[in-house]
């Protein structure tokens, strides 16, 4: 049909030719030089145009489809290497899952030459040399990938695992870094910065972090979870204000915690801490009076009580607190323990012994009661009935302060912290002070 087509086509023009030549015989004489005069007609000049013109197109023709033939040949052999390298990747990560690092590598490595800018292939041929122990190489080979995928949150973060694992954690800080600025919600690399800050103590970054993860954090439990961890981190960039003498940023900050979560007791009794070192013991005794009501099992908040009446010479008004307390509930026996000890501090001895009996006739011992009323007995020169009481409370320190557990782990604490020293946790430190007698007998006088 096209060659139909053409031929009817060259028939037209070439009548065209012969009716134009007919009808005007005129001539036309050209002048080259002096030598080369030519004369001819006036259609043959028209019809020598018109042939030159289709030649120029016929030329350009062939030399487009030359062009196409030969992107199509390059097209063709690029979709071959392209295959063949997915394929190769294929095959690499199915080594590598069966544990063939180098023969996982070597294929990897040929598909990555195919594809120089595929992420999955730059991570994979990192994860070869992680599986042979070789992070340094991961790390080269990452940084190497990085340079055409600047904007790689994936090699990113594989970059910051693999540094991380060789020991340099400067660089993988500076990847987690890239991956944030890249993706300020990136759930991972927020968390793993915010990780790398709890290490260094660095506890403001850590909260500031840890706000950001807050924010975007989508599922309703975890988000509670990581508010709690964000009333602990408000809280020790609190403390550490305050034990570097900034106490007005201390109070700012621990504002912040109480907004956070009000049932946040360290917070309180950090807030009186601040309170009565910047000179204002009256306030932090409010603080603390509040505190204890707001948590009546609290041990520690009594005992900063305690200390402040002391230290303020009003040792008459903890007494009458003491006193108060266990009217209300006289089965609080760690309440009455600590107000065996104040008698202690206070040099009551007859008090402090007639308390600590008073418990033994209720049923009532354990470590912390052999400990004070063998401390009792020795200040009133009975030294038999105090040897038999520290021999029993063996190990306790001589300052008498209650020992702490945490309700977490169950550690152990000489004192009460803010934050367990075993689990770090906040706020789960309570007294080991004795079980109820009922309980004390099922547990066959158990010492704590």
């Amino acid at each position: 049909m096209y060659t139909k087509i053409l031929l009817i086509i060259i028939i037209i023009i070439l009548s065209a030719f012969f009716y134009l030549h007919t009808n005007n015989p005129g001539e036309v004489t050209y002048v080259v030089s002096s030598t080369h005069v030519y004369v001819l007609p006036a259609t043959m000049l028209l019809f020598a145009g018109f042939f030159a013109g289709v030649v120029v197109a016929v030329l350009n023709s062939l030399l487009a489809d030359g062009r196409r033939a030969w992107r199509d040949l390059q097209s063709r052999k690029e979709k071959k290497l392209l295959a063949q390298a997915d394929d190769n990747y294929k095959k690499g990560t199915e080594l590598l899952v069966k544990g063939e690092t180098a023969g996982a590598r070597e294929l990897i490595e040929k598909a990555l030459k195919a594809k120089p800018s595929e992420t999955g292939m730059i991570i994979s041929l990192a994860e070869t040399y992680m599986r042979e122990n070789r992070p340094a190489d991961a790390v080269k080979v990452l940084e190497s990938g990085f340079v055409g995928n600047s904007s790689s949150i994936g090699i990113l973060s594989s970059l910051a695992r693999c540094a991380a694992d060789s020991g340099d954690i400067m660089r993988a800080m500076k990847a987690l870094e890239e991956v944030v600025r890249l993706d300020p919600r990136n759930l991972y690399a927020l968390r793993k910065l915010r990780d790398y800050r709890i290490k260094e103590a660095l506890w403001v970054d850590a909260a500031d972090l840890q706000k950001k993860i807050v924010d975007s954090e989508k599922d309703e439990s975890s988000r509670k979870k990581e508010k709690r961890l964000l009333t602990g981190l408000l809280f020790e960039s609190a403390s550490r204000y305050c034990s570097d003498g900034k106490l007005s940023e201390s109070l700012l900050k621990l504002k912040e915690v109480l907004r956070n979560d009000d049932a946040f007791m360290p917070a309180h009794l950090l807030l009186g801490d601040v309170l009565a070192r910047q000179g204002n013991p009256a306030n932090a005794i409010k603080v603390w009076e509040k505190a204890r009501v707001k948590f009546p099992k609290a041990e520690a908040i009594i005992l900063r009580l305690e200390d402040i009446y002391i230290s303020e010479s009003a040792p008459e008004r903890i007494l009458e607190k003491y006193k108060k307390e266990i009217h209300a509930n006289p089965a609080d026996y760690n309440l009455r323990l600590l107000l065996s000890r104040l008698y202690l501090r206070l040099e009551m001895v007859d008090n402090a012994i007639e308390e600590l009996e008073a418990l033994s006739n209720e049923g009532v011992e354990g470590y912390y009661h052999h400990v004070l009323l063998g401390e009792a007995y020795l200040r009133r020169k009975q030294s038999g009935k105090a040897a038999h009481l520290f021999q029993k409370a063996l190990g306790m320190d001589r300052e008498f302060s209650p020992a702490f557990a945490c309700s977490g782990c169950a550690a152990s604490s000489q004192s009460w912290e803010p934050r367990c020293p075993s689990c770090g946790e906040w706020n789960t430190l309570a007294m080991k002070g004795v079980p109820a007698p009922a309980k004390f007998m099922s547990a066959q006088r158990k010492l704590f």
